[in-house]
């Protein structure tokens, strides 16, 4: 099962950028950020307010009252990768989380000199020219450099490219439709909208959900319909038109939506009243689904070890949560980004299970911890893909210790995902990691046996998940995914983060989100300018400075470097080392006078220890 990234965000970040709110500068942040991840929470949150150059994305009512409220960091075109924050706020309009992102300071390394048409003929040599594309101009926070990430959209294939935006050398290419896990048709009555047309077709009086026929063909296909709406023929191993796997996907679309409107107050995937279309009967043989960023579609699987994926209801549950996920988060579908985006799929299928049985909406299942149990009937011990309360029952790691590295399933999104899945089972339930004893599989370990989660119970684990999960920036580690549900989780932090602790993520680990570059070259800079304060590690970085003539010297305010490790030079135009300057000079200082009309500083620094760099403050005749 899957999701997709892009396509979405891009189109909303269109509409914020026309009508959206922008931060200015005198909105600036009364609670200091650092650079890189943050989780707020308390007084601290309660002081923050947006910092410069945040636009606003959307704002999505909570359940019981308050907000959430997205934003992402841009300079100039350009969306910041991972440059999100999400503010959390309750019924009195008091911020009480703010979760994500945010790099002070950033600037641009390289110039936009291949063009997003020249970067989609780039991505068409990798894959072809067919499908829809997009693209948007973005900024890597890990190095400066601008670059188009482009996106293919097929009926089974979402390639997602990022091409560097003046060499166009393509730096990352994924698959963004993965896939996963389903149940099966398992025989029991339903009664769902139906509208009628001549025949009738499937698709829902108020349009909210469509269902089609793709023939076994790897196609959308064509809306199903039937002349008397008793949806009841069926084929051998529901091969098409069988009408059961149509059936399923149709009511379980509803159930869904249901459950994000009533516990969550959600409006659909998008939180706007976007239409569910589902697509059964893909391809041959298919033991598959996935979302494609637009619609949910399933595979009729074998008929025996393998049924229709759209009959169980979490595989349902599973496809449409990727689609939140691509309105909220937009986690990126690969290594520990990509495992929380399963394992966030995982959470609220099952959830929904519970759901769907409080309320008497699927008789015929049984809300459990298993993922696919329906549909999967050739077990190893138990049915299903995944057991969320015993991840190493599917060989999936139970313990970050365990955490599989992997090129394969970009890189180990469904194994991987065990991990937060089963921190999600703890906090619901509460006891101790499964791997300490108990396991069905045998398998053992010590690490962390001596935590013990007190549970906080299924709806208010929910909450804090979703509220966590939703909240998190893109390219989001397991870290993130521990510090952001704690920090929204009010009473029930110490629980939540116990259950991250008894799957070995800890309190002061390390997040994904990196810590703004060392320092950013300037080639047009204008006085003032200078390094960041503290500068970084490993820093290599030149700030050019045209005067128009030659004949003037660089006054620096400051000058404050680890001395005979790190060095702030001057050069004239044609390169030559006029100055050298380590250690800190507390007087300032006026470099030698440049003969040429542009000069340069330079800041060079080591691996180690950092000082508060330099400012150029002031220009002056020589």
């Amino acid at each position: 099962m899957h999701r997709s990234t892009v396509v979405v965000a891009i189109a909303a970040l269109a509409l914020a950028t026309a009508g959206g709110t922008t931060a200015t500068a005198g909105q600036a942040a009364t609670t200091p950020l650092p650079g890189g991840s943050i989780a707020l929470s308390g007084a601290d949150a309660g002081t923050f307010a947006i910092p410069p150059g945040m636009v606003k994305l959307w704002t999505a009512d909570r359940a019981g009252g308050g907000t959430q409220t997205r934003y992402q960091q841009m300079v100039g075109a350009a969306r910041v990768l991972g440059g999100q924050l999400t503010v959390l706020a309750d019924k009195s309009g008091r911020t009480t989380a703010v979760v994500g992102a945010y790099f002070p300071g950033l600037k641009a390394k390289n110039s936009a000199s291949v063009s997003a048409a020249g970067a989609r003929g780039i991505a068409a040599k990798r894959v072809g020219a067919a499908g829809e594309w997009s693209s948007a101009l973005r900024i890597d926070p890990s190095d400066g450099r601008l670059f188009h990430q482009v996106v293919t959209q097929r009926a089974d294939q979402r390639w997602v490219q990022w091409v560097d935006a003046t060499s166009g050398a393509v730096k990352k290419q994924y698959d963004a439709v993965a896939h996963g896990d389903g149940t099966g048709v398992k025989g029991d009555p339903k009664t769902f909208s139906t509208i009628q047309v001549g025949s009738t077709f499937l698709r829902s009086a108020d349009g909210r959900q469509e269902t089609y026929d793709a023939g076994n063909m790897q196609v959308r296909g064509t809306i199903m319909t039937d002349s008397d709406d008793h949806w009841n023929f069926n084929k051998p191993k529901f091969l098409s038109p069988s009408q059961a796997p149509g059936v399923d996907a149709h009511y379980y679309t509803a159930v869904v939506d249901d459950f994000y409107a009533d516990v969550f107050g959600r409006n659909s995937v998008d939180d706007k009243g976007m239409p569910l279309i589902s697509t059964v009967h893909f391809a041959n043989r298919y033991c598959n689904a996935f979302w494609n960023g637009v619609q949910m579609t399933y595979g009729d699987g074998d008929g025996t070890s393998c049924l229709p994926l759209s009959g169980g209801l979490d595989v349902v549950g599973h496809e449409l949560t990727h689609g939140v996920t691509e309105f909220t988060s937009n986690l990126i579908y690969e290594n520990q980004s990509g495992a929380l985006n399963e394992s966030f799929s995982d959470m609220m299928g099952n959830t929904i299970e519970f759901y769907a049985a409080q309320n008497r909406r699927d008789p015929a299942g049984s809300p459990d911890w298993l993922i696919g149990e329906d549909v999967i009937k050739a077990p190893d011990i138990v049915l299903a893909f995944r057991n969320m309360g015993d991840p190493q029952e599917d060989a999936d790691p139970d313990h970050f210790s365990e955490f599989i590295v992997t090129t394969a399933d970009n890189g180990g999104v469904h194994s991987n995902s065990g991990i937060p899945n089963h921190a999600y089972y703890l906090a619901v339930n509460g006891g101790k990691n499964v791997g300490c004893g108990g396991s069905l599989s045998g398998h053992t370990h010590t690490a962390d046996c001596d935590v013990t989660v007190p549970a906080i119970g299924l709806d208010r684990a929910a909450q804090v998940f979703y509220d966590g999960f939703t909240s998190l920036p893109e390219f989001a580690n397991f870290c993130d995914a521990r510090n952001s549900p704690v920090a929204v989780a009010g009473s029930s932090r110490a629980a939540v983060s116990a259950a991250w602790a008894a799957v070995g993520v800890h309190s002061g680990c390390t997040p994904a989100t990196p810590p703004p570059p060392p320092c950013l070259s300037d080639p047009d800079a204008t006085v003032p300018f200078g390094s960041p304060h503290p500068y970084g590690n490993n820093g290599d970085c030149t700030w050019t400075y045209d005067n128009g003539t030659g004949g003037f010297a660089f006054h620096f305010s400051l000058l404050d470097t680890e001395k005979n490790f790190d060095f702030v030079i001057v050069s004239d135009g044609a390169g030559n080392e006029l100055a050298r300057y380590t250690g800190q000079d507390r007087n300032g200082a006026t470099s030698p006078c440049i003969t040429t009309p542009t000069g340069s500083v330079r800041l060079v620094t080591d691996q180690s220890v950092v000082a508060q760099g330099f400012t150029v403050d002031a220009v002056v005749a020589c």
